[in-house]
């Protein structure tokens, strides 16, 4: 028996007792302390609002000590699976307990989804849930994504001292880095002042000194190549200047990256970005629509790159461009986010409900996880359903939490499972 289906059966008044009467079971929690708050019970006629308790057996109440903690001193309700002793609380007063009792098909039903070993323990019985449940709660599950993501924009701009513009020029720079080379992009931005960024903006060629310069790419030599060896004297000009600490060049990853993905290109694009504005954040927050911030990420190379993936290797003439999937990812899981937090900081619902918009209006993302919703049925037209069925593999199915599912909770309680 786990503990967690049992919260799961109070959670949702799957409990067949009737010494009692689940009225509401109150807010569950997540941290230290009782396991739901401000349960409303009726026991006996007579009302009880309080915390409740869920465990095993009834000697585990002693077995995390809770008897000498007067945070369980307000206990209305204590539930197990099995009653094997007598409980107090610490100051001694005695602590309602009770088995649970419940339909034993829940539990073998529940025990068979996770038995499941395919892609998802539901494979075989999703199909089954009305497309309409499927939908809401994926786009529940988009905005949790949301939630969360905004979560790690919180700590940056807290370990920025509130610094906006710090904080969203990190993340950006982080972001062009795709999944792949985040880690030394993010690297690449915080070795740099901002300041020192913003003061050369005016020079792509200082920029791109800069950038590639911290990023450790002038520490061979290339002969032959005239634009590798200005950058390079730019950079010793500067780094001492500045007093800057390059990254270690080794840190960013081309194999494997498709020569248009390539970090050395997405460093030369990153240096047109940073000379057109000011604030990139003051630009993303004046765009009304997802096409506005599209815009702002059509970018193309400077002339030496257009033959030139890597420093000395020439290549065959092209236009570089940001392409879709690198903008796209920026947008969704950058920007988006960004803005997300920035109104929940601010308290402004308008800017919070248009990037909600911008979700819908974008096209899904296409990767392995979706495409197998896809070969499932699940609905895949929006970036708001791709957020949302990542989502839902990631956090829900990849942990095992059918019962902390919608889908998964209508699969185990529906009369068609058998």
């Amino acid at each position: 028996m786990q503990e967690d289906f049992l919260h799961y059966l109070f959670e949702f008044n799957l409990i067949q007792n009737t010494e009692f009467e689940i009225m509401s079971s109150g807010q569950k929690n997540f941290d230290a302390g009782p396991d739901f708050f401000n349960a409303k019970i009726k026991i006996d006629n007579t009302i009880w609002v309080g915390n409740v308790e869920i465990h095993i057996l009834a000697s585990d109440w002693n077995r995390h000590k809770h008897q000498k903690n007067k945070a369980y001193d307000n206990i209305i309700l204590h539930l197990v699976y099995k009653n094997d002793i007598e409980i107090q609380a610490s100051n001694g007063s005695e602590v309602l307990t009770y088995e649970l009792k419940f339909d034993p098909k829940l539990y073998q039903r529940y025990q068979d989804l996770l038995k499941n070993l395919t892609w998802i323990h539901c494979e075989k019985q999703i199909e089954k849930i009305d497309s309409f449940t499927k939908n809401l709660y994926v786009e529940a599950l988009s905005i949790e994504r949301l939630e969360r993501k905004s979560r790690f924009f919180r700590e940056l701009f807290l370990f920025n001292d509130n610094n906006w513009e710090l904080s969203f020029y990190q993340a950006l720079v982080k972001g062009f880095g795709s999944k792949l080379n985040s880690v030394p992009f993010e690297l690449l931005a915080k070795s740099i002042d901002l300041k020192v960024i913003l003061r050369h903006r005016n020079s792509v060629f200082q920029l791109e000194a800069l950038l590639f310069g911290q990023a450790g790419f002038f520490e061979d030599e290339i002969e032959n190549d005239e634009y590798f060896r200005g950058l390079k004297n730019e950079y010793l000009f500067l780094k001492e200047k500045y007093n800057l600490q390059p990254v270690r060049h080794e840190l960013f990853k081309f194999s494997k990256v498709r020569p248009y993905n390539f970090p050395s290109v997405k460093i030369a694009l990153l240096a047109q970005l940073l000379s057109q504005y000011q604030s990139i954040l003051s630009k993303v927050l004046e765009c009304k629509k997802v096409e506005d911030v599209k815009n702002i990420f059509q970018l193309e190379v400077g002339p030496y790159w257009e033959n030139h993936y890597r420093f000395g290797n020439v290549s065959k003439p092209l236009k570089k461009r940001l392409a879709q999937s690198s903008w796209q990812y920026l947008i969704i899981n950058i920007i988006i986010p960004f803005l997300y937090f920035y109104a929940q900081n601010k308290n402004v619902e308008s800017l919070r409900e248009k990037v909600i918009d911008w979700l819908v209006d974008l096209e899904p993302e296409k990767n392995n996880i979706t495409e197998k919703w896809e070969k499932l049925g699940i609905d895949n037209s929006t970036a708001l359903q791709s957020q949302g069925l990542i989502e839902l593999k990631n956090e829900k199915c990849n942990n095992h939490a059918c019962i902390d599912c919608r889908i998964g909770h209508k699969i185990l309680t529906l009369s068609w499972y058998e």
